[in-house]
């Protein structure tokens, strides 16, 4: 059986911004929300009150090439990683939401999440590609 190959997008603004990610981890995590329940205690039962659900967050590490196409790599991912590094940071900086979907391999969206960049941490590998880590997290729009 095959492994499914995930594509993750992240875009700005209402697709001001959409970048492809080259690579995706073969085990990528697809997150379900902690749901915060309370039990009571009764005089001759225990209640249970179903609570409200908590953002879902994920995090993983990877890496962006520098000037060169891999095989495997979707045909919207840029051979340019610093642009990667770029998107994120000025986006970050400018304290603007990112939206972050996942297809399968089938092109069916399994995640279309607004979200907060908690943490990007990229770094120069030894044959040039950009290996990084992130952290996101859920962001819910207030009405």
């Amino acid at each position: 059986m095959a492994a499914i190959a995930y594509k993750v997008i992240f875009s700005v603004n209402n697709n001001e911004e959409v970048f492809t990610l080259p690579h995706v981890p073969v085990d990528f995590p697809l997150p379900q929300p902690e749901q915060y329940n309370e039990t009571y205690t009764g005089l001759s039962y225990d209640y249970r009150r179903i609570g409200t659900l908590g953002l879902r967050s994920l995090s993983w590490s990877s890496f962006f090439p520098v000037g060169k196409r891999y095989s495997w790599m979707p045909a919207e991912a840029l051979e340019d990683g610093w642009a990667y590094v770029s998107f994120f940071e000025r986006w970050r900086d400018r304290k603007v939401p990112f939206r972050v979907i996942v297809l399968d391999s089938g092109g069916v969206c399994r995640l279309n999440m607004p979200c907060t960049v908690d943490a990007f941490e990229p770094s120069v590998r030894r044959n040039g590609d950009i290996a990084y880590t992130i952290s996101i997290t859920e962001y819910r729009f207030v009405d």
